[in-house]
């Protein structure tokens, strides 16, 4: 793994040993609710694809209060580019939040690139990989009990709650509970309670057009977290512009699976991801 200093961010690069033909690119979003950025979506995935042949990259996005848009949207964008320096296709895979920044650089390119003095086609992503991602605020998730979080950042849930996830308690009839959703769009927005045309901004769902990239886009039917209707919901999107995608809506498991090795039926999604890629990379 090699450590890549951009000026607005840091990539984490994990080059591949047998590089596919045209060595093709992935840039990688762990998810974490934009208050952290979970290990187990992120170096675990990148090694993952390096060893099929993908120049494998962590984008390490700003989270909590600096996540303030556009700031991890640009960071993305200068990722993409970055990669783009040695690969003529490049690739977006995002997990639940990161999920929701890949959707949106897919959906919000256009106009973008002069923010980082480059041009857009730079940034446009040719395809995306999303994971259970969020797609639209308002969101309906679900309030969770708290040690939830663990299928969050993948660490211990039966510890305290950590204090970059203390923002999201709340105290109701029922308990203690953890509201994710209100946090992510607090940190996305810098307003506690952001109005309907600023989180319509924040909905990739809503803003898909013709020219946006082909997405490999899966989830699980009984996610508790973020339900799958954002996947859903995205791919009909895709479907009415006429852009390709594949959608997988496996009908067991939880929130915050990562290569889903434990999961049955989700297990395949990244081999299945892979011929994807290199379907709509050949043109296929």
């Amino acid at each position: 793994m090699n450590v890549i200093q951009l000026s607005n961010g840091t990539l984490a690069f994990y080059p591949p040993e047998n590089p596919l033909p045209g060595s093709p690119a992935i840039v990688i979003c762990p998810g974490g609710a934009y208050a952290t950025r979970s290990g187990f979506e992120g170096e675990t995935v990148a090694r993952y694809f390096a060893d099929r042949g993908f120049a494998a990259y962590v984008c390490e996005y700003s989270v909590g209060p600096e996540a303030r848009m556009p700031r991890p949207l640009l960071q993305l964008a200068a990722a993409v580019a970055k990669a783009r320096e040695q690969s003529g296709f490049v690739t977006v895979c995002g997990f639940s939040a990161g999920g929701h920044l890949c959707a949106m650089l897919c959906t919000a390119w256009q106009g973008l690139g002069a923010s980082l003095g480059i041009s857009d086609t730079v940034i446009r992503p040719d395809a995306a990989v999303l994971g259970y991602p969020l797609t639209y605020y308002p969101a309906h998730m679900p309030l969770q009990a708290p040690e939830a979080f663990g299928a969050v950042d993948g660490t211990d849930g039966m510890r305290g709650i950590p204090e970059y996830f203390q923002p999201a308690l709340r105290h109701t009839p029922d308990g203690p509970r953890l509201d994710f959703e209100a946090m992510s769009a607090a940190y996305l927005t810098g307003c506690p309670q952001p109005d309907d045309a600023t989180l319509q901004s924040l909905s990739p769902a809503l803003r898909v057009n013709a020219d946006t990239p082909p997405a490999f886009v899966w989830t699980n039917a009984t996610d508790p977290l973020v339900p799958c209707g954002h996947s859903l919901r995205y791919a009909q999107a895709l479907r009415e512009h006429g852009v390709r995608f594949a959608l997988h809506l496996f009908s067991r498991g939880g929130h915050g699976e990562g290569l889903a090795e434990d999961n049955p039926e989700s297990y395949v999604w990244p081999e299945m991801a892979v011929r994807f890629l290199l379907s709509v990379r050949a043109g296929a």
